[in-house]
Protein backbone atom coordinates (compact mmCIF):
# COMPACT_ATOMS: atom_id res chain seq x y z
CA UNK A 1 0.00 0.00 0.00
CA UNK A 2 1.09 3.46 -1.33
CA UNK A 3 2.18 5.94 1.06
CA UNK A 4 -0.73 8.27 -0.23
CA UNK A 5 -3.04 5.44 0.43
CA UNK A 6 -2.45 4.81 3.81
CA UNK A 7 -2.56 8.64 4.63
CA UNK A 8 -5.75 8.35 2.71
CA UNK A 9 -7.54 5.77 4.70
CA UNK A 10 -6.28 7.06 8.32
CA UNK A 11 -7.51 10.38 7.56
CA UNK A 12 -10.62 8.48 6.76
CA UNK A 13 -10.45 6.78 9.99
CA UNK A 14 -9.91 9.36 11.85
CA UNK A 15 -12.78 11.48 10.63
CA UNK A 16 -15.33 8.74 11.15
CA UNK A 17 -14.19 8.46 14.96
CA UNK A 18 -14.47 12.06 15.15
CA UNK A 19 -17.77 12.42 13.80
CA UNK A 20 -18.44 9.13 16.33
CA UNK A 21 -17.45 10.55 18.92
CA UNK A 22 -18.89 14.01 18.27
CA UNK A 23 -22.37 12.55 17.81
CA UNK A 24 -22.30 11.09 20.91
CA UNK A 25 -21.23 14.56 23.03
CA UNK A 26 -24.24 15.94 21.30
CA UNK A 27 -26.38 13.33 22.51
CA UNK A 28 -25.24 13.37 25.64
CA UNK A 29 -25.32 17.48 26.14
CA UNK A 30 -28.55 17.21 24.08
CA UNK A 31 -29.93 14.58 26.87
CA UNK A 32 -28.64 16.39 29.78
CA UNK A 33 -29.84 19.59 28.70
CA UNK A 34 -33.78 17.67 27.87
CA UNK A 35 -33.62 16.79 32.13
CA UNK A 36 -32.03 20.14 33.01
CA UNK A 37 -35.53 21.80 31.13
CA UNK A 38 -37.71 19.10 32.83
CA UNK A 39 -36.35 19.57 36.25
CA UNK A 40 -36.75 23.76 35.67
CA UNK A 41 -40.00 23.44 34.34
CA UNK A 42 -41.33 21.20 37.13
CA UNK A 43 -39.87 23.76 40.00
CA UNK A 44 -41.83 26.71 37.76
CA UNK A 45 -45.20 24.52 37.79
CA UNK A 46 -44.81 24.32 42.10
CA UNK A 47 -44.09 27.72 42.00
CA UNK A 48 -46.67 28.74 40.53
CA UNK A 49 -49.05 26.54 41.92
CA UNK A 50 -48.06 27.85 45.50
CA UNK A 51 -48.21 31.33 44.04
CA UNK A 52 -51.70 30.15 42.26
CA UNK A 53 -53.24 28.88 46.13
CA UNK A 54 -52.23 32.05 48.16
CA UNK A 55 -53.94 34.75 45.42
CA UNK A 56 -56.93 32.37 46.15
CA UNK A 57 -57.22 32.12 49.66
CA UNK A 58 -56.09 36.72 49.59
CA UNK A 59 -59.24 36.61 47.21
CA UNK A 60 -61.54 34.67 49.04
CA UNK A 61 -61.11 36.70 52.20
CA UNK A 62 -61.12 39.82 49.85
CA UNK A 63 -64.46 38.51 49.58
CA UNK A 64 -65.67 37.93 53.27
CA UNK A 65 -64.35 41.56 53.76
CA UNK A 66 -66.12 42.89 50.86
CA UNK A 67 -69.49 41.43 52.44
CA UNK A 68 -68.67 42.04 56.36
CA UNK A 69 -68.47 45.93 55.24
CA UNK A 70 -71.87 45.91 53.89
CA UNK A 71 -73.64 44.20 56.98
CA UNK A 72 -71.58 45.81 59.91
CA UNK A 73 -71.05 49.67 58.64
CA UNK A 74 -69.27 50.22 62.41
CA UNK A 75 -66.28 48.03 60.90
CA UNK A 76 -65.65 49.66 57.51
CA UNK A 77 -62.58 51.59 59.21
CA UNK A 78 -60.57 48.37 60.09
CA UNK A 79 -61.75 46.45 57.04
CA UNK A 80 -60.38 49.11 54.84
CA UNK A 81 -56.93 48.83 56.62
CA UNK A 82 -56.89 45.07 56.10
CA UNK A 83 -58.12 45.52 52.58
CA UNK A 84 -54.95 47.94 52.03
CA UNK A 85 -52.81 45.34 53.61
CA UNK A 86 -54.00 42.52 51.37
CA UNK A 87 -52.63 44.95 48.27
CA UNK A 88 -48.99 45.55 49.75
CA UNK A 89 -49.23 41.75 50.16
CA UNK A 90 -50.46 41.20 46.25
CA UNK A 91 -47.56 43.42 45.63
CA UNK A 92 -45.14 41.52 47.36
CA UNK A 93 -46.54 37.95 45.76
CA UNK A 94 -46.01 39.28 42.34
CA UNK A 95 -42.66 40.26 43.11
CA UNK A 96 -41.77 37.31 44.49
CA UNK A 97 -43.26 35.39 41.27
CA UNK A 98 -40.67 37.51 38.88
CA UNK A 99 -38.01 37.11 41.14
CA UNK A 100 -38.38 33.04 41.36
CA UNK A 101 -38.90 33.24 37.04
CA UNK A 102 -35.46 35.39 37.30
CA UNK A 103 -33.87 32.69 39.75
CA UNK A 104 -34.70 29.36 37.30
CA UNK A 105 -34.03 30.88 34.30
CA UNK A 106 -30.37 32.26 35.51
CA UNK A 107 -27.65 30.18 33.93
CA UNK A 108 -25.80 28.21 36.49
CA UNK A 109 -21.95 27.60 36.58
CA UNK A 110 -21.07 24.96 33.57
CA UNK A 111 -24.27 25.99 31.75
CA UNK A 112 -22.59 27.11 28.64
CA UNK A 113 -19.09 27.12 27.91
CA UNK A 114 -17.52 30.58 27.26
CA UNK A 115 -18.92 32.98 24.56
CA UNK A 116 -16.06 33.90 21.72
CA UNK A 117 -15.75 36.93 19.45
CA UNK A 118 -14.01 38.78 17.35
CA UNK A 119 -14.10 41.73 15.02
CA UNK A 120 -11.29 42.71 12.41
CA UNK A 121 -11.69 46.63 11.07
CA UNK A 122 -9.29 47.20 7.92
CA UNK A 123 -9.69 50.39 5.89
CA UNK A 124 -7.99 52.40 2.81
CA UNK A 125 -7.87 55.81 2.81
CA UNK A 126 -6.61 59.14 0.89
CA UNK A 127 -5.91 62.18 2.63
CA UNK A 128 -4.45 65.77 1.88
CA UNK A 129 -3.54 66.35 5.41
CA UNK A 130 -0.34 67.59 5.80
CA UNK A 131 2.39 66.18 7.67
CA UNK A 132 2.06 67.44 11.69
CA UNK A 133 -1.64 67.29 11.44
CA UNK A 134 -3.06 64.16 11.47
CA UNK A 135 -1.42 60.85 12.67
CA UNK A 136 -0.30 59.07 9.30
CA UNK A 137 1.32 59.87 6.11
CA UNK A 138 -0.35 62.31 3.36
CA UNK A 139 -1.54 60.17 0.20
CA UNK A 140 -2.84 56.82 -0.11
CA UNK A 141 -2.53 54.60 3.17
CA UNK A 142 -3.97 50.88 4.36
CA UNK A 143 -4.45 50.49 8.07
CA UNK A 144 -5.73 47.52 10.18
CA UNK A 145 -7.69 49.11 12.21
CA UNK A 146 -8.33 46.76 14.88
CA UNK A 147 -8.30 43.03 15.33
CA UNK A 148 -10.82 42.53 18.47
CA UNK A 149 -10.96 39.55 20.19
CA UNK A 150 -13.93 39.37 23.01
CA UNK A 151 -14.21 36.29 25.80
CA UNK A 152 -17.15 36.48 27.87
CA UNK A 153 -18.72 33.65 30.29
CA UNK A 154 -21.12 33.81 33.65
CA UNK A 155 -18.66 33.14 36.54
CA UNK A 156 -21.64 31.83 38.76
CA UNK A 157 -25.23 33.25 39.46
CA UNK A 158 -24.30 36.34 40.90
CA UNK A 159 -21.35 37.69 38.62
CA UNK A 160 -20.42 37.80 34.79
CA UNK A 161 -17.15 38.51 33.56
CA UNK A 162 -15.76 39.78 29.78
CA UNK A 163 -12.13 40.30 28.55
CA UNK A 164 -11.73 42.23 25.41
CA UNK A 165 -7.91 41.88 23.67
CA UNK A 166 -7.43 44.35 20.70
CA UNK A 167 -4.83 44.69 18.48
CA UNK A 168 -4.05 47.84 16.20
CA UNK A 169 -1.16 48.98 13.40
CA UNK A 170 0.99 51.57 14.94
CA UNK A 171 2.60 53.67 11.93
CA UNK A 172 5.71 54.88 14.78
CA UNK A 173 6.50 51.10 15.07
CA UNK A 174 6.66 49.90 11.28
CA UNK A 175 3.00 49.39 11.08
CA UNK A 176 3.19 45.99 13.17
CA UNK A 177 0.06 45.67 15.78
CA UNK A 178 0.50 46.55 18.68
CA UNK A 179 -1.42 44.00 21.74
CA UNK A 180 -3.57 45.74 24.41
CA UNK A 181 -5.88 44.14 27.00
CA UNK A 182 -8.86 47.14 26.29
CA UNK A 183 -11.59 45.88 29.03
CA UNK A 184 -11.52 43.10 31.33
CA UNK A 185 -14.26 43.67 34.09
CA UNK A 186 -16.33 41.85 36.13
CA UNK A 187 -20.09 42.46 37.21
CA UNK A 188 -22.86 41.79 39.33
CA UNK A 189 -26.34 40.01 37.52
CA UNK A 190 -28.27 39.61 40.90
CA UNK A 191 -28.79 42.32 42.56
CA UNK A 192 -31.96 43.88 42.15
CA UNK A 193 -32.11 47.37 39.99
CA UNK A 194 -28.31 48.11 40.73
CA UNK A 195 -25.05 46.87 38.71
CA UNK A 196 -21.37 47.05 40.18
CA UNK A 197 -19.07 47.01 37.82
CA UNK A 198 -14.64 46.82 38.29
CA UNK A 199 -11.85 46.42 36.19
CA UNK A 200 -10.79 47.61 33.03
CA UNK A 201 -13.94 49.28 31.08
CA UNK A 202 -15.31 51.85 29.06
CA UNK A 203 -17.44 54.46 31.45
CA UNK A 204 -20.71 55.40 29.74
CA UNK A 205 -19.72 59.18 29.22
CA UNK A 206 -22.54 60.64 26.40
CA UNK A 207 -23.45 58.27 24.08
CA UNK A 208 -20.23 57.53 21.73
CA UNK A 209 -17.58 57.24 24.29
CA UNK A 210 -18.08 54.30 25.62
CA UNK A 211 -18.11 52.08 22.10
CA UNK A 212 -15.25 50.90 20.21
CA UNK A 213 -14.19 52.43 16.93
CA UNK A 214 -15.57 49.39 14.80
CA UNK A 215 -19.04 49.70 16.60
CA UNK A 216 -19.91 53.84 15.71
CA UNK A 217 -22.23 54.87 12.97
CA UNK A 218 -19.27 56.08 11.17
CA UNK A 219 -15.85 55.46 10.54
CA UNK A 220 -13.69 57.61 12.03
CA UNK A 221 -14.23 59.35 15.89
CA UNK A 222 -15.27 62.93 15.98
CA UNK A 223 -11.90 64.77 16.92
CA UNK A 224 -13.85 66.62 19.65
CA UNK A 225 -14.28 63.65 21.45
CA UNK A 226 -10.88 62.33 20.85
CA UNK A 227 -9.47 65.57 22.18
CA UNK A 228 -11.68 66.59 24.93
CA UNK A 229 -12.13 62.63 26.04
CA UNK A 230 -9.01 61.11 25.54
CA UNK A 231 -10.59 58.66 22.48
CA UNK A 232 -12.63 55.85 23.82
CA UNK A 233 -13.54 56.65 27.71
CA UNK A 234 -11.39 53.38 29.19
CA UNK A 235 -10.29 53.32 32.56
CA UNK A 236 -9.92 51.54 35.76
CA UNK A 237 -11.51 51.24 38.34
CA UNK A 238 -14.96 50.43 40.11
CA UNK A 239 -18.77 52.04 39.13
CA UNK A 240 -22.34 51.47 39.92
CA UNK A 241 -25.55 51.78 37.81
CA UNK A 242 -28.81 52.05 39.04
CA UNK A 243 -32.31 52.24 36.92
CA UNK A 244 -34.39 54.09 39.74
CA UNK A 245 -37.83 51.78 40.63
CA UNK A 246 -40.26 54.33 39.37
CA UNK A 247 -42.46 53.67 36.26
CA UNK A 248 -40.92 56.00 34.24
CA UNK A 249 -37.11 55.09 32.81
CA UNK A 250 -34.52 56.98 34.71
CA UNK A 251 -30.67 55.35 34.86
CA UNK A 252 -28.26 56.69 37.41
CA UNK A 253 -24.66 55.84 37.14
CA UNK A 254 -21.67 56.44 39.04
CA UNK A 255 -18.09 55.92 39.37
CA UNK A 256 -14.30 56.52 40.86
CA UNK A 257 -10.89 55.59 37.98
CA UNK A 258 -7.27 56.12 37.97
CA UNK A 259 -8.45 58.35 34.85
CA UNK A 260 -10.69 58.50 32.12
CA UNK A 261 -9.93 58.47 28.69
CA UNK A 262 -6.74 56.47 26.93
CA UNK A 263 -4.74 59.70 26.06
CA UNK A 264 -5.20 61.33 29.32
CA UNK A 265 -2.10 61.69 31.42
CA UNK A 266 -2.02 59.13 34.56
CA UNK A 267 -1.81 61.66 37.45
CA UNK A 268 1.22 60.36 39.66
CA UNK A 269 1.58 57.42 38.17
CA UNK A 270 5.46 56.96 39.75
CA UNK A 271 5.02 58.54 42.32
CA UNK A 272 5.28 57.75 46.68
CA UNK A 273 1.71 58.24 47.53
CA UNK A 274 -1.59 59.43 45.25
CA UNK A 275 -3.96 61.40 46.60
CA UNK A 276 -7.79 61.07 46.64
CA UNK A 277 -8.08 64.08 44.63
CA UNK A 278 -5.60 62.62 41.18
CA UNK A 279 -8.55 60.42 40.90
CA UNK A 280 -11.11 60.52 38.36
CA UNK A 281 -14.74 61.12 39.45
CA UNK A 282 -17.99 60.18 36.74
CA UNK A 283 -20.99 60.84 37.18
CA UNK A 284 -24.15 60.23 34.33
CA UNK A 285 -28.03 60.38 34.71
CA UNK A 286 -29.82 59.41 31.29
CA UNK A 287 -33.50 59.31 30.66
CA UNK A 288 -35.78 58.23 27.50
CA UNK A 289 -39.57 59.49 25.96
CA UNK A 290 -41.57 57.38 23.96
CA UNK A 291 -44.26 59.15 22.03
CA UNK A 292 -46.83 58.26 19.24
CA UNK A 293 -45.35 54.96 18.88
CA UNK A 294 -42.76 55.87 16.53
CA UNK A 295 -40.71 58.34 18.08
CA UNK A 296 -37.92 58.08 20.58
CA UNK A 297 -36.01 60.59 22.35
CA UNK A 298 -32.96 60.52 24.87
CA UNK A 299 -31.68 62.65 26.91
CA UNK A 300 -28.43 62.39 28.89
CA UNK A 301 -26.15 64.26 31.17
CA UNK A 302 -22.41 63.42 32.08
CA UNK A 303 -19.95 65.15 33.68
CA UNK A 304 -15.95 63.89 34.23
CA UNK A 305 -14.11 65.38 36.93
CA UNK A 306 -10.43 65.40 38.51
CA UNK A 307 -9.88 67.67 41.86
CA UNK A 308 -6.56 68.01 41.79
CA UNK A 309 -5.03 71.28 42.08
CA UNK A 310 -1.74 70.11 39.90
CA UNK A 311 -4.22 69.28 36.83
CA UNK A 312 -7.22 70.05 37.47
CA UNK A 313 -10.45 68.71 34.69
CA UNK A 314 -13.58 69.39 34.50
CA UNK A 315 -15.72 67.88 31.68
CA UNK A 316 -19.49 68.26 31.09
CA UNK A 317 -21.28 66.45 28.12
CA UNK A 318 -24.77 66.69 27.50
CA UNK A 319 -26.67 64.49 25.05
CA UNK A 320 -30.01 63.93 22.80
CA UNK A 321 -30.69 60.93 20.59
CA UNK A 322 -33.96 61.10 18.57
CA UNK A 323 -35.08 57.70 16.91
CA UNK A 324 -37.57 57.88 13.99
CA UNK A 325 -39.01 53.94 13.68
CA UNK A 326 -41.84 52.74 12.30
CA UNK A 327 -43.37 50.11 13.12
CA UNK A 328 -46.44 49.65 10.73
CA UNK A 329 -46.01 49.27 7.11
CA UNK A 330 -42.16 49.56 6.68
CA UNK A 331 -41.38 46.15 8.46
CA UNK A 332 -38.76 47.38 10.56
CA UNK A 333 -36.65 48.49 7.09
CA UNK A 334 -36.95 52.02 7.84
CA UNK A 335 -35.60 54.34 10.73
CA UNK A 336 -33.56 57.66 10.98
CA UNK A 337 -31.26 58.40 14.18
CA UNK A 338 -30.25 62.13 14.65
CA UNK A 339 -28.00 62.45 17.71
CA UNK A 340 -25.80 65.34 18.95
CA UNK A 341 -23.93 65.73 22.19
CA UNK A 342 -22.34 69.35 23.28
CA UNK A 343 -18.95 69.31 25.89
CA UNK A 344 -17.54 71.98 28.09
CA UNK A 345 -14.03 71.36 29.17
CA UNK A 346 -12.21 73.40 31.54
CA UNK A 347 -8.44 72.41 32.41
CA UNK A 348 -5.79 74.28 34.98
CA UNK A 349 -2.77 73.56 35.35
CA UNK A 350 -0.36 74.78 37.77
CA UNK A 351 3.25 75.24 37.53
CA UNK A 352 6.29 76.79 38.84
CA UNK A 353 7.26 80.17 38.25
CA UNK A 354 11.29 80.61 38.36
CA UNK A 355 11.03 83.76 40.40
CA UNK A 356 13.42 82.51 43.05
CA UNK A 357 12.43 81.89 46.80
CA UNK A 358 10.03 81.12 48.13
CA UNK A 359 8.19 79.29 45.19
CA UNK A 360 5.35 81.07 43.55
CA UNK A 361 2.59 78.61 41.71
CA UNK A 362 0.09 80.03 38.75
CA UNK A 363 -2.58 77.81 37.40
CA UNK A 364 -3.44 78.40 33.41
CA UNK A 365 -6.73 78.02 32.96
CA UNK A 366 -8.16 76.85 29.47
CA UNK A 367 -11.94 76.74 28.72
CA UNK A 368 -13.97 75.25 25.49
CA UNK A 369 -16.72 74.17 24.30
CA UNK A 370 -17.22 71.24 21.38
CA UNK A 371 -19.66 68.62 20.07
CA UNK A 372 -20.44 66.94 17.05
CA UNK A 373 -24.17 66.55 15.59
CA UNK A 374 -25.42 63.69 12.51
CA UNK A 375 -28.36 62.22 11.75
CA UNK A 376 -27.96 58.75 9.60
CA UNK A 377 -31.22 57.24 7.58
CA UNK A 378 -31.79 53.83 7.59
CA UNK A 379 -33.76 53.16 3.47
CA UNK A 380 -33.14 49.59 3.50
CA UNK A 381 -32.12 46.79 5.88
CA UNK A 382 -28.50 46.94 3.87
CA UNK A 383 -28.33 50.92 2.81
CA UNK A 384 -28.01 54.06 5.66
CA UNK A 385 -26.48 57.20 5.00
CA UNK A 386 -26.10 60.30 6.55
CA UNK A 387 -23.98 63.10 7.93
CA UNK A 388 -21.77 64.47 10.67
CA UNK A 389 -20.81 68.37 11.53
CA UNK A 390 -17.86 67.91 14.38
CA UNK A 391 -15.66 71.29 15.62
CA UNK A 392 -14.11 71.96 19.56
CA UNK A 393 -12.03 75.12 21.08
CA UNK A 394 -8.17 75.02 21.51
CA UNK A 395 -7.85 74.00 25.20
CA UNK A 396 -3.88 72.96 24.73
CA UNK A 397 -2.10 75.93 26.97
CA UNK A 398 1.02 75.32 24.20
CA UNK A 399 -1.37 76.58 21.32
CA UNK A 400 -1.83 80.32 21.35
CA UNK A 401 -4.71 79.88 18.30
CA UNK A 402 -8.05 80.59 19.03
CA UNK A 403 -9.58 78.89 15.95
CA UNK A 404 -12.31 76.58 16.18
CA UNK A 405 -11.15 72.77 14.91
CA UNK A 406 -14.15 72.22 12.48
CA UNK A 407 -14.92 68.57 10.28
CA UNK A 408 -17.75 67.91 8.24
CA UNK A 409 -18.42 64.53 6.98
CA UNK A 410 -20.68 62.46 4.71
CA UNK A 411 -20.93 58.35 5.00
CA UNK A 412 -22.73 55.55 3.47
CA UNK A 413 -22.74 52.25 4.76
CA UNK A 414 -23.77 48.93 3.15
CA UNK A 415 -24.77 46.06 5.41
CA UNK A 416 -24.03 42.47 3.41
CA UNK A 417 -25.73 40.80 6.94
CA UNK A 418 -25.20 41.51 10.45
CA UNK A 419 -21.71 40.53 10.23
CA UNK A 420 -19.96 42.72 7.89
CA UNK A 421 -20.13 45.60 6.33
CA UNK A 422 -18.50 48.25 4.00
CA UNK A 423 -18.91 51.57 4.25
CA UNK A 424 -17.35 54.96 2.44
CA UNK A 425 -16.54 58.48 4.18
CA UNK A 426 -15.31 61.63 3.09
CA UNK A 427 -14.01 64.73 5.49
CA UNK A 428 -13.50 68.06 5.18
CA UNK A 429 -11.04 69.34 7.71
CA UNK A 430 -9.87 72.60 8.83
CA UNK A 431 -7.74 73.08 11.48
CA UNK A 432 -6.67 75.87 14.64
CA UNK A 433 -3.44 76.23 12.48
CA UNK A 434 -5.35 77.54 9.65
CA UNK A 435 -4.53 74.70 6.99
CA UNK A 436 -7.36 73.01 5.45
CA UNK A 437 -7.51 69.09 4.22
CA UNK A 438 -9.72 65.95 2.83
CA UNK A 439 -9.52 62.73 3.84
CA UNK A 440 -11.05 59.88 1.67
CA UNK A 441 -12.08 56.46 3.21
CA UNK A 442 -13.70 53.09 2.82
CA UNK A 443 -13.74 50.82 5.38
CA UNK A 444 -14.44 46.84 5.71
CA UNK A 445 -15.69 45.12 9.04
CA UNK A 446 -16.13 41.49 9.62
CA UNK A 447 -17.90 40.17 12.67
CA UNK A 448 -18.05 36.26 13.86
CA UNK A 449 -18.90 34.88 16.93
CA UNK A 450 -20.48 36.00 20.45
CA UNK A 451 -19.67 39.48 19.67
CA UNK A 452 -21.31 42.06 21.30
CA UNK A 453 -20.98 45.49 24.06
CA UNK A 454 -23.19 47.64 26.11
CA UNK A 455 -23.58 49.30 23.01
CA UNK A 456 -27.26 48.68 21.41
CA UNK A 457 -27.25 50.35 18.21
CA UNK A 458 -29.14 53.36 19.53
Amino acid sequence: MTVRRRFLCFSVLLACAFGCCTAEDVAAQLKAMQAQIKKMNHSLDMQSKTIAEQKRLIDDQRKDLETMRGTSPGSQPVIDDILKKFDVLEEKIDDRTAQAIKIASRKKPGDLNMAIGAAVDTSFGYTSVRAGDYDRPAGADFRMRGAELVFSMDVDPFFKSYLVVNASGDGENNDEATLSVEEAAIYTTSLSHVTVKGGRFFAPFGRLSSIHDHDLPFTTRPRSLDTYVGAESGGDGVQVQALIPIQHFLQITGGAFNKLGGEFPLLNATGQHRDGSEMTFFLKALTSFDYCNDHTVELGASAIEVPSDRIHRDLTNVEVTYKWHPKIGSALKEKLIVGAELMRNCVRTQFEVDAGPPRVLSADRRTGYGGYAYAEYFHTRHWSMGARADFFQNVDPTLASTRTDQTYTAFATYKFSEFSRLRIEASRHEYFNGRQGNEFLIQWTAFWGAHAHDFNGR
